[in-house]
């Protein structure tokens, strides 16, 4: 059965106060929001649904009987809903509630278990890359670390693989709905002899059905020798199974997190001065106007990136954001004082400034975790492995020796676990030992290369033992890890090798707690209220202050706010408390939300111990605030121009126009209402503190209202995104003269005093285009670091030559072009008749010029990108239907044009 494409299912998003009131949010229309490609959709075709988004925290007595009636069942448009299960936000307070129709149905997936549907109901709710539904699938459910599976990690048939349009030799994270159950974890491929002799096409561990599969077990014979028999449940039937994710190639940022167990002579020695080098970098590029550099070392693009979604198209470039293209053809530098593009840019240099100030602002090669399993029919018998792997060692595409593995939260130094780098002669050599200790045979060298090859060595994994893995929590679920590097931190690795390891902290696994079904609301209600990041900064606090002893016992605490809802583990309030009136709150964690970076003080007071103090004060001094020149919109009337439109569409736009900016003025409004209630409560507290009588009362309401203020700010992007998902869909059914429309709208922001943000959510690439066009854009440019400057010439089969002059012995000089590389048409990069990299595909044809600080400039190609947009599962739905959406709660009048999110 080919893969599906499926209208998106109607979701709706309401909010319940503490008084039970309840209020529908505007609609999300991005397919991700509506439930595209998920399990649900593919069950039960046409299923209602409803985000519910409930009080943060503790609420009194009488509110939360409030909100868990309204949460139990509702009516909405003529249906009757009933509450189901939650995702991995339900300690932020959301769930979900289906038609009352399909309720049965999917409590009986989850056994009628409230903890269960809380804990797995984002199994069915998460949205795939692709899904496929089998009408007659074989599906095997075996023993964790039988034949070749692990924890939460499995196998699919080369002929179900083949079902998908993904790359290969990786690791998939998937989610599978058979029987009447679901399943999720990682998988690797399986060649189909092995599948034909197994007679499954999926094969799982035990731990990747959630909750444990209760089918009546079998036993079979595959391993003739080994005793005893292979314990089995088969399931055949019709299943839904979807591919969520590939392993691929990463980065991932580094985190204070992780830093602060640098020891001092890695703090001053290896990570200060990295940063204080992209500071200078950033200082260059932005004084010099080199703009596309700016956004590339923000983070925010990688240039010449490959995309599939827009190979073989006039496109250059496909950027993340309209900010990061904008600047890319912007030659004048004109655009950076645009309020909107100078917003944003403002929050991306805050955003850096706090990660390079606190955590040395660089980058870790990432990876998806992978365990050494492996399965294979050799002279016709089943051979598998797990767990043959020595525990300090790993198999990675790295060039370092050693390193240490890093698994985001970091709860403690030992989180960071020592491994050296297995090579590929030796991964052969443990593979063929594993087949013979555990499958009591022998196997050509040959067959054991192309294993290590096909199922160890896949592309964009780090593979580790389960015990090994298990240290820092991790599983083979899709967990995402990185490697910090022997070669570029030696003495933070070195300072990990050397340590003694007397704390260890794995997950915490007891008896799972069951209720009745008719408590799932209460349940729901108490999976509510997140500590894992006011406990982090409590540890983190710790270790600046040199209390030691203070954050491994907040260690504990940790894990037991991971494992709260799944194993039904309490945190210790008291200790934490005790704690918390101990320790000095680290003077830098509460910059992580600021802005600008004028709001970045040159210099803190902190701890001799504090190593991220240091680190503040020695980088912050060299960021300068290179964003606060703005001019007002008025100044790029002149920007789009040259285009016609009829007063009508300049009415639409108008209208359009005002509902945006009285949606985000209420957005505002309602922020600064909590913070003042925040503000009061907080002087509350601070006034009545020592009074024993009144202190309690008063902190309760402090905590209330920081519950809120915390809530909204989710809240607020939320909406944002859903206000603005609908004005690019009214943008999208704009078919006829874009542009003209492009500057209809242009026209009437200009005329206003907000920032123009709604013209580059509308019209993204007309914007692009025309400033592409106005200011002449900027060359197309490949960095090839290793290349010398020069002169080159290129041709329409993408093939680049160096250009010198050469002396002919007689005082003239003859012209010699001598080949450095080519560009495919599919964007790979040859030297040397090897591929070193892949850029986007972008048109060649003849033309001049320059290597430069090692990158390739096409000066005759300009740059010409585009954005990627997130596919609007609405983008069918007419103009006037997405204008009547926008305005349905909207008041009249307000400002001419909204600030942006």
């Amino acid at each position: 059965m080919s893969n599906e494409e499926k209208s998106a299912m109607p979701v709706i998003t309401i909010d319940i106060t503490e008084t039970g009131q309840m209020k529908q949010r505007l609609p999300r229309l991005s397919r991700q929001e509506q439930l595209e490609n998920t399990l649900l959709e593919g069950l039960y075709p046409g299923i209602r649904v409803a985000r519910l988004n409930v009080p943060p925290g503790k609420l009194e007595d009488h509110q939360e009987n409030e909100v868990e009636r309204c949460m139990r069942a509702f009516d909405f448009e003529g249906v009757r809903f009933r509450l189901i299960g939650a995702s991995a936000s339900a300690k932020s307070g959301k769930f979900y509630a289906v038609d009352e129709r399909y309720e049965p149905a999917l409590a009986e997936r989850f056994r009628k278990w409230p903890e269960a549907a809380i804990t797995y109901f984002g199994i069915l709710v998460s949205p795939c890359k692709q899904r496929i539904q089998l009408p007659d699938a074989r599906v095997m459910v075996v023993k964790d670390r039988t034949l070749g599976t692990n924890d939460c990690r499995g196998w699919i048939s080369r002929s179900v693989f083949e079902r998908f349009h993904l790359p290969q030799h990786r690791l998939y994270q998937f989610r599978l709905a058979f029987e009447n159950t679901q399943a999720k974890g990682g998988c690797k491929v399986m060649a189909d002899n092995v599948a034909q002799k197994l007679g499954a096409d999926i094969v799982l561990p035990e731990s990747c059905v959630k909750p444990e599969y209760k089918q009546t077990p079998r036993f079979l014979d595959f391993i003739p020798w080994r005793k005893p028999k292979i314990e089995v449940r088969s399931y055949r039937g019709p299943v839904v199974f979807g591919i969520r994710e590939v392993s691929r190639t990463l980065e991932l940022q580094s985190s204070y997190t992780l830093i602060e167990h640098a020891p001092w002579e890695s703090i001053q020695l290896e990570i200060a001065p990295f940063a204080m080098q992209q500071a200078e970098k950033l200082r260059a590029a932005a004084n010099g106007g080199k703009y596309d550099e700016v956004i590339d070392l923000l983070g925010a693009s990688r240039p010449q990136e490959p995309s599939e979604e827009i190979a073989e198209s006039e496109y250059t470039s496909a950027e993340n954001t309209v900010v990061e293209a904008v600047l890319k053809v912007d030659s004048s530098g004109y655009l950076i004082k645009h309020p909107y593009i100078n917003n944003a840019l403002n929050r991306l240099l805050a955003k850096w400034t706090f990660k390079l100030c606190t955590a040395g602002g660089f980058k870790i090669p990432g990876f998806a975790l992978a365990d050494d399993g492996f399965l294979a029919l050799y002279n016709g018998q089943v051979v598998a492995a797990s767990d043959w792997l020595p525990q300090d060692r790993t198999i990675c595409a790295v060039s370092c020796a050693k390193g240490l593995v890093v698994r985001y939260p970091v709860r403690m130094f030992e989180d960071l676990l020592p491994v050296t780098r297995v090579s590929t002669e030796e991964a052969v050599d443990l593979v063929t030992q594993a087949i013979h200790e555990q499958n009591g045979c022998s196997i050509e060298r040959e067959a054991a290369v192309d294993l290590v090859e096909k199922q160890i060595q896949l592309g964009g994994t780090l593979t580790l033992n389960s015990e090994t893995a298990a240290k820092n929590g991790g599983d083979f679920d899709f967990d995402l890890v990185a490697l910090v590097e022997g070669d570029r931190f030696p003495r933070f690795v070195d300072s990990r090798f050397a340590h003694k390891e007397w704390h260890e902290k794995g997950k915490t696994k007891r008896s799972k707690k069951q209720s009745p079904w008719w408590n799932l609301a209460l349940v729901a209600q108490q999976a509510k209220g997140n500590a894992i990041g006011s406990i982090t900064d409590l540890k983190t606090s710790c270790y600046a202050a040199g209390l030691q002893d203070e954050a491994y016992l907040l260690v504990d605490e940790l894990q037991h706010a991971l494992d709260s809802l799944k194993w039904g583990t309490e945190i210790d309030q008291q200790l934490v408390a005790e704690i918390r009136q101990k320790v000095p709150l680290a003077p830098w964690l509460p910059l992580k939300d600021k802005e600008r970076v004028s709001d970045f003080p040159v210099h803190l007071e902190v701890l001799p111990t504090d190593r991220i103090g240091y680190l503040y004060n020695l980088v912050r001094k060299e960021v300068d605030d290179f964003f606060s020149a703005k001019l007002p919109i008025a100044d790029y009337h002149g920007l789009i121009s040259g285009e016609h439109f009829t007063k009508e569409m300049s009415q639409e736009c108008r209208l359009v126009n005002r509902i945006y900016a009285d949606e985000i003025g209420k957005l505002i409004k309602e922020q600064q209402a909590l913070e003042e209630a925040l503000a009061k409560a907080e002087a509350e507290y601070q006034a009545q503190r020592n009074d024993p009588a009144s202190r309690k009362e008063a902190r309760g309401r402090r905590n209330a209202a920081r519950s809120a203020v915390h809530a909204y700010k989710e809240r607020f992007r939320d909406e944002f995104q859903a206000l603005r998902s609908l004005v690019r869909a009214w943008g999208t059914g704009k078919q006829q003269n874009r542009r003209g429309w492009c500057q209809a709208l242009h026209t009437i922001i200009c005329a206003g005093k907000g920032n123009g943000s709604l013209l580059f959510h509308v019209f993204p690439q007309e914007v692009i285009d025309k400033v592409a066009e106005e200011t002449g854009s900027n060359p197309v440019q490949v960095s090839i670091p290793d290349l010398v400057d020069g002169e080159i010439e290129f041709d329409d089969q993408g093939r680049v030559f160096l250009v010198e002059q050469f002396p002919n012995g007689d005082g003239s000089t003859h012209e010699r072009k001598i080949f450095l590389l080519q560009v495919s048409k599919r964007g790979e990069v040859f030297m040397d008749g090897k591929i070193i990299d892949r850029v986007q595909p972008f048109p060649m044809r003849y033309g001049s010029g320059v290597i430069r600080d090692g990158k390739v400039v096409f000066s005759d190609i300009r740059q010409h990108p585009t954005v990627k947009r997130s596919q609007s599962a609405a983008s069918k739905s007419s103009n006037e239907s997405s204008v009547q959406r926008i305005g349905a709660d909207s008041d009249k009048g307000g400002p001419q044009e909204g600030s942006s999110s």
